[in-house]
């Protein structure tokens, strides 16, 4: 099913997408830009679903009780996020 959405996207997205509707790969900029959101949502949602991770774990540990002692939870989910 589609939904017609309007967004702003960056120049650079575009001429991207203009060039693989001259070169063939796409039907039209539509198609295109799909094409690119596509092939990377599955990198999206491997983002997402760490973080539902993260936080399910957190409230967990917030139910039991759970105290971080050393106060350096958030530095090392800011590294892990920066690694990814």
């Amino acid at each position: 099913m589609s939904m017609s959405v309007t967004i702003k996207l960056k120049k650079d997205v575009v001429e991207l997408a203009e060039k693989m509707v001259k070169l063939g790969i796409a039907k039209s900029r539509s198609h295109a830009i799909n094409m690119m959101i596509e092939q990377g949502i599955k990198e999206v949602r491997k983002e997402v679903e760490f973080w539902e991770n993260v936080y399910t774990g957190v409230e967990e540990l917030k139910r039991t009780g759970f105290v971080v002692s050393h106060g350096k939870l958030s530095e090392l989910l800011y590294k892990e996020r920066a690694e990814r």
